[in-house]
Parts: C-alpha cells; sequence; structure tokens
C-alpha cells in the first residue's frame, strides 16, 4: 500500500535551528537495553574503525488528520517469529516453523497497513531488520498464534536509540462465527489487534505532535538566536546523521553515543557540497528500501491464499484445545490418533463450523495438543498443496528475492543473494558511490525487470 507524501515547505530546515557553534543534547529519557558496548540497536551502524474497532470495509481511507510533523519514515522488520530452538518445543506448543516465518512477514504488513490508515507517515516500509536508516521503528514478537489467538509483543523505537514504550504485549482471541461472517472479505480475523497496535503508536506520536508545534510556535516568537530543535526534529536529525556517519567518516563525531542512544554533537553545513552529496546518497537509499519493501509485499500477495485457509481450518481445533485445557479434560492419547481424527473432521466439513459445534471427538492431552494443532491443516491430505506452498515460502522468506540491476553512469551492477545479501552488496555500492567523484549519484537508476 502506497504512502502519500506530503510537502513540509512550512517547517524550516532542521539545520537552521541550531548554530553549528552549540553543542546540542537529546533529553535524556528512558534507558534502552543494548549490548556491552553500549551500541545503539537500530539504524545503519557505524563501521569499527570510522477505540472500539473499526470496521475495515466501512471506513474512511484515512482515520486521522495528518499532524503539522516533519516528514517521518516508520520501518516496520520483519517481525521475530518466536520459534523454540528445540524442535521437541515446536511440537509441543504446535509450532509449525514454515508458517511461523511466513506469519512474521505478514504481520509485518498487517501493521503496515494499519499504521498507514492513522495518516501520519511520508514512509511506511518492511525490511529485514532494524539496521535500516529510518526515524521511527515498530519492533515485534509473535508470542502466540494458533488460529484463534494472536499474541504479539512490541516496543516503538526512534532513531536514537530511545524507546518510546517498554515492551508491550497486546492479544486478540477471534469470535466463534467470524469466519462464517467475514471470511469472504478482505478482512483479516486479527485487523483488532493490528488495529490497536498502530493507535498505541499514534498516540505516542501525538503527544510528541503537539510538543513539536509548541517548540515551533516558540521560535517563531523568539527568533533564530533562541531557536530549539522540537524531539521529532531531533530525531530526524540524528537519522541523516547515522546514515551519513555510517557512509563517511568524516560525519563521525556529528553523533556520541551515550547509554545506548546517540546525542548530536554538531550540525553540517547544508549548503556544503559534501552534504548534498551526502543527501544524493540519502535519496538512492530510500530508493532501494522501497525494493526491499516491494519483495515482501509480493511476498504476502503469494501467501495471502493459503494463508487464510490456514486461519479457517485451524481456528475450529485451537478453539477446542482451549476449551478442553480450560476444563481440565485432558488424557494423553498418541499423536497419530489425534492426526486422524483431526484429518476427518476437515475432511468431513465439520471444521468449516466456525462455532465451535463440531465436536472432533477426543480430548485432547497436554503434550499432544500440539500435534492436534500441526495435524489439522499440514498434514491433511486435503490441504497439501497449500501446506507446500507454504513450507517453499516459509523456508525462502529471506532468500527468494530476485537480482537487482543497479545502472550505475552507464555500468550495470547486478546486485544478487538473499534480503540480507543484496542490501549489504547496495551498502558497499553507496560507500564506494560517495568516494568516487567521477560517479553522480542521481545519475543511479534501480532498473525496473
Amino acid at each position: 500500500m502506497s504512502t502519500p507524501t506530503k510537502s513540509n515547505t512550512n517547517h524550516r530546515s532542521i539545520f537552521q535551528v541550531l548554530p553549528s557553534s552549540i553543542l546540542l543534547t537529546l533529553s535524556v529519557g528512558a534507558m534502552l537495553l543494548v549490548s556491552p558496548l553500549h551500541a545503539v540497536k537500530v539504524g545503519p551502524q557505524t563501521r569499527p574503525t570510522k477505540p472500539t474497532m473499526v470496521d475495515v470495509e466501512e471506513q474512511p481511507k484515512f482515520l486521522k488528520t495528518r499532524m503539522d510533523i516533519p516528514s517521518l519514515r516508520l520501518a516496520i522488520p520483519v517481525l521475530d517469529p518466536g520459534i523454540p530452538i528445540s524442535t521437541e518445543e515446536q511440537q509441543k506448543e504446535g509450532i509449525w516453523p514454515e508458517l511461523r516465518q511466513a506469519e512474521a512477514v505478514l504481520a509485518a504488513s498487517k501493521l503496515k497497513e494499519w499504521v498507514h490508515r492513522f495518516n501520519q507517515f511520508d514512509e511506511i516500509v518492511i525490511s529485514a531488520d532494524s539496521s535500516v536508516s529510518a526515524d521511527l521503528y515498530l519492533l515485534g514478537r509473535i508470542e502466540k498464534s494458533d488460529g484463534e489467538t494472536m499474541k504479539l509483543a512490541y516496543e516503538i523505537v526512534d532513531a536514537r536509540g530511545k524507546n518510546w514504550t517498554s515492551e508491550r504485549i497486546k492479544s486478540h482471541r477471534v469470535e466463534p462465527g467470524w469466519h462464517e461472517r467475514y471470511g469472504k472479505t478482505e478482512r483479516d480475523p486479527f485487523d483488532e489487534l493490528y488495529y490497536e497496535i498502530a493507535e498505541d503508536l499514534y498516540e505516542e506520536l501525538k503527544d510528541r505532535g503537539k510538543s513539536h508545534v509548541n517548540q515551533m510556535e516558540y521560535n517563531e516568537r523568539r527568533g533564530t538566536k533562541s531557536a530549539r530543535m522540537s524531539e521529532l526534529e531531533q530525531i530526524t536529525t540524528v537519522r541523516k546523521l547515522a546514515f551519513a556517519g555510517y557512509i563517511s567518516s568524516k560525519y563521525g563525531d556529528f553523533l556520541t553515543i551515550s547509554d545506548g542512544r546517540y546525542k548530536i554533537a554538531k550540525a553540517p553545513s547544508e549548503e556544503s557540497q559534501d552534504w548534498v552529496r551526502m543527501e544524493s546518497i540519502m535519496r538512492r537509499d530510500k530508493e532501494f528500501i522501497g525494493v526491499i519493501d516491494n519483495y515482501y509485499e509480493g511476498y504476502v500477495d503469494q501467501l495471502a491464499k493459503d494463508y487464510k485457509q490456514w486461519q479457517h481450518d485451524s481456528f475450529p481445533v485451537a478453539r477446542e484445545v482451549r476449551i478442553a485445557k480450560r476444563n481440565r479434560n485432558l488424557k494423553s492419547i498418541a499423536g497419530a490418533a489425534l492426526l486422524i481424527a483431526s484429518a476427518a473432521a476437515l475432511k468431513d466439513g465439520a471444521a468449516a463450523e466456525g462455532d465451535g459445534s463440531a465436536e472432533l471427538g477426543v480430548q485432547v492431552g497436554a503434550a499432544a495438543s500440539g500435534a492436534l494443532l500441526l495435524g489439522a491443516f499440514r498434514d491433511n491430505q486435503l490441504r497439501k498443496q497449500a501446506s507446500e506452498e507454504i513450507n517453499e515460502l516459509g523456508k525462502s522468506m529471506h532468500n527468494s528475492i530476485r537480482p537487482t540491476r543497479i545502472n550505475l553512469d552507464g555500468k550495470v551492477v547486478t546486485l544478487t543473494g538473499t534480503v540480507h545479501e543484496q542490501y549489504q552488496e547496495w551498502s558497499s555500492l553507496l560507500l564506494d558511490l560517495y568516494n568516487s567523484v567521477e560517479n553522480d549519484p542521481d545519475a543511479v537508476q534501480i532498473l525496473e525487470e
């Protein structure tokens, strides 16, 4: 889903409010858990030497009016799938690893869709990880997903490395009959969960948006000498300087790191030839980030139909397992028998009853419940093709991106490998491009297939 752009001509340049002679430090907030070296955990990493649920179909396109804030880029890295290392633990919890890997992308895509509807970001991108350059990061982890219940853990971190929130956990359980009412629509059974997280992000941004407007009004009244950056301007400045520091050692001392957080030491001259060149490099990086985002959205399109079928089929099984556990009606039985029972229920149409009225005919043992959840879809012959496609897509999540061709001032360079590998190659290309006076960054083109 594309995000509309917005002119920010009503804002003065973020560097104009900071005289180069002034040392500006950022406000100190909640501490960020980081490595022993106290490195900032988001953004390009410097090299060592240098309300009530809104109806999806009836709602207006945007839920909120755009705030008067600087242009912001939000990155939503593919979620941590939350897969236990132990195969035994995976089976016990009923986790299908390939499905969960794919689901980590699907959840990121749904979060992007709902954040977009709140209409506050000029750019929202899905990324492989948090090393991409962005102003804000919505970092998430799948705690539980079985077709009936989804539980997500998440936190919001800005480019400085400052947490806007501590880790929060939200969950949603699908009501009986949901699939019969909405299964043939574009709705997702967990839209309410994604909506709540997007709303949470909006509320955090709204408070800072108000502070930004107040700071701009204060600057206007007091003049340039007394002007100060708002928190949002500090964040966008850090994002640019962190990227610049990664590309060139010239900008290595423009930021300092304290307690796992970037602080601005000095600002570059916007009119300098070197900074103009750096901003050209930033625009090229933005284009490649868009390539990766488009790849993930294409991945979601490939997976959507089979995933929707899995949600439909797994719902009654997960519900019966939960009810059996709740009622302490648990008996250990052979996993094979559970698989046969679940497959039979699907074959005769019992699983299509979203109200849970179709009994599976078994009492679920604590150890065997995971096998039942897995067998309800993955081992069902009726879903064999869909299961194989999910397996393939789950295994190739970061690997199936096609080669990217770059026109570098008349010379075509091809990037190959995984999402991570291509982005690494791209970063190396940007380093060379910046250091080569012969090449014009604006002449670099990412070629369409």
